[in-house]
């Protein structure tokens, strides 16, 4: 009895899906003539993250990097990607013909992460973000490829920045980096000096290792926007998009005045390119790339009107 319970039940679940199935028109997305209605979903996404410049973020970070010459050569670069995701709310309008505005109110992470032999940097940041783009559908059988463009807008609300410096850890007691603008090359200390600290940024006894809330401190900006370009395509209630976002706003302030930290040592000094001496470096941007997946309810059916 059970059994044949089981069978109708699979049965009448297999007519609902095929009566549902012969009833959609992959024309309604496009043709619906209640195109004035408003398409709302869910989307839910990976991000791949990185800034556009590892420039400076040593010297940011209270360090600065010398060739045997005393002549400063940085980091070279982060590592490619910082994996993230993204998640939140998605609605979608006609505009006109094959035209369309989509928004997202979404939240999602960035950020990146830097490796080298002396030094690690991982920075998360969460945001609260809005983007709005506007999108070109292409009808081609039961599918619409999508091409868009568009801005974005958000406020950080949660994130870390993990900082250690490995230099000399594998000595007992611990070598340290020189405390002084730039190195100098005097035989002893050779492979120390090329590596100078400014103890300020860290403080005098942890300067190695540090955790900090990303957006607490200062010269992060928390406001975060810029432009977005996206590629894919919708079937059925679901869309498939590509983005890349590219911030306009900087990640650090490189221009930040930090002058508290030098004024009780009676140094006339702004922040740590100062203090090594070292002008001319752009903050970095933050840039992304989007794998989104998005399903909208009811294809124009809930009489939500612009």
């Amino acid at each position: 009895m059970k059994k044949k319970h089981i069978i109708i039940f699979v049965f009448a679940g297999v007519l609902l899906f095929n009566l549902n199935a012969q009833r959609y028109n992959p024309g309604a997305i496009r043709l619906s003539p209640n195109k004035d209605q408003i398409r709302i979903g869910l989307r839910a996404g990976l991000n791949l993250s990185d800034l556009t410049s590892a420039d400076g973020l040593d010297i940011w970070n209270g360090l600065a990097y010398y060739n045997e010459a005393n002549e400063y050569i940085g980091l070279t670069d982060t590592k490619p990607f910082k994996i993230g995701f993204n998640f939140g709310l998605v609605a979608q309008g006609n505009l006109t013909g094959n035209w369309w505005w989509q928004g997202s109110f979404i939240f999602t992470t960035k950020g990146y992460k830097l490796s080298t032999q002396n030094l690690d940097i991982k920075a998360t940041a969460g945001y609260m973000q809005i983007p709005l783009e506007i999108m070109y559908k292409f009808p081609i059988k039961k599918t619409n490829l999508l091409v868009s463009a568009g801005v974005f807008a958000g406020i950080g609300v949660y994130g870390f920045t993990y900082f250690e410096d490995h230099y000399g850890e594998e000595q007992s007691p611990r070598i340290h980096h020189t405390f002084k603008p730039t190195p100098t090359i005097t035989g002893i200390e050779e492979s120390n000096e090329l590596i100078a600290c400014d103890i300020t940024v860290h403080g005098a006894n942890d300067y190695w290792k540090d955790e900090d809330d990303t957006f607490a401190s200062d010269g992060t900006w928390i406001f975060d926007g810029g432009f977005q370009l996206g590629l894919g395509f919708e079937w059925w209630r679901f869309q498939f998009m590509l983005t890349y976002q590219y911030s306009l706003t900087p990640f650090y302030d490189y221009d930040y005045d930090y002058s508290y930290r030098y004024r009780p040592k009676g140094m006339n000094t702004k922040n740590s390119f100062d203090y090594f001496g070292i002008k001319d470096i752009s903050s970095p941007r933050q840039h992304v790339i989007s794998f989104n997946i998005s399903y909208f309810f009811d294809n124009l059916k809930h009489n939500i009107r612009l």
